[in-house]
């Protein structure tokens, strides 16, 4: 796939490595960075900075361009509607954005995918120009996935998946075929922190590293504007969970320095595992 693609920047280093990926792969970038939100780093690629409600400015930075594709990246918690401070393109909209805000994050997507269509645009995800980005199949460092985890992983695939319906978290902890933790809004770095506490409390009290860390996205989920992600700091929060590795998607969860952050999950005795949809 070559041309133009328009990246809007969420927080975190994600955008900045699929920015440099889509250069590699013969494409043009252009940056809308939400201000407050995005690393000040985007200014290194042709870019312009938007409040998050600028719709109407950031719909005409892009067609300035003729630019026809674009792909959301990066964290980003959801607004409160009073944050938005709407420009006339975004209040122009404003019935669809009211829309929007009553449903759960999933919901939201959904909507904004929707304003971008109906204005022209093609949603594309960072899969589209940055696959290596994305989880391998099977081990992904030099530690193979444990034999005796495989119920373990049954278990939070199964959960992850029954909890789709209600729009909540990616990842789980998983041990002994009991669930230990389920992420909800405060992200997986901050439930596996969670994990950490619940050892220090005594609360959970295992024998030694424990427990697997499963991720993968929500049945139905739209992959261009929501994939998963892990990095460095997933790996470090694993580590000091004391958990014994990573499962997540295969090529359905972003991993941020993939080689580095394999290497460094072995470094700390974490195996790091993709799984297919129809297998463990």
């Amino acid at each position: 796939m070559s041309g133009k693609v328009a990246l809007i920047c969420g927080g975190g280093q994600f955008p900045l490595v699929a920015a440099r990926a889509a250069q590699a792969s013969g494409r043009e970038v252009f940056l809308l960075g939400l201000r407050g939100i995005a690393s000040r780093d985007i200014e290194k690629f042709p870019h312009v900075w938007l409040g998050i409600g600028q719709l109407g400015q950031g719909f005409r930075e892009i067609s300035a361009r003729e630019i026809r594709d674009i792909c959301l990246i990066g964290s980003l918690s959801r607004p409160e509607f009073s944050d938005l401070r709407l420009d006339w393109g975004g209040i122009k909209r404003l019935p669809e954005i009211i829309r929007m805000f009553a449903g759960g994050d999933d919901h939201i997507l959904k909507g904004v995918i929707g304003l971008f269509e109906r204005e022209g645009f093609s949603v594309v995800g960072v899969d589209s120009f940055a696959p290596a980005l994305l989880a391998g199949i099977g081990a992904m460092n030099a530690l193979p996935f444990p034999d005796d985890l495989a119920e373990d992983l049954a278990l939070g695939r199964k959960c992850l998946g029954d909890l789709s319906a209600h729009d909540c978290g990616q990842a789980l902890v998983v041990a002994g075929r009991r669930i230990i933790a389920i992420e909800a809004v405060e992200g997986t770095d901050a439930m596996l922190d969670r994990v950490t506490q619940l050892r220090e409390q005594r609360r959970w009290r295992p024998k030694g590293p424990a427990g697997l860390l499963v991720k993968a996205p929500k049945q139905g989920q739209d992959l261009r504007v929501d994939l998963p992600a892990i990095g460095p700091q997933t790996v470090a929060a694993a580590a000091r969970a004391g958990l014994r590795g990573l499962a997540v998607a295969a090529g359905k969860v972003l991993i941020l320095e993939r080689a580095s952050v394999a290497a460094e999950a072995e470094k700390a005795g974490l195996f790091l595992f993709g799984f297919t949809a129809d297998a463990s």
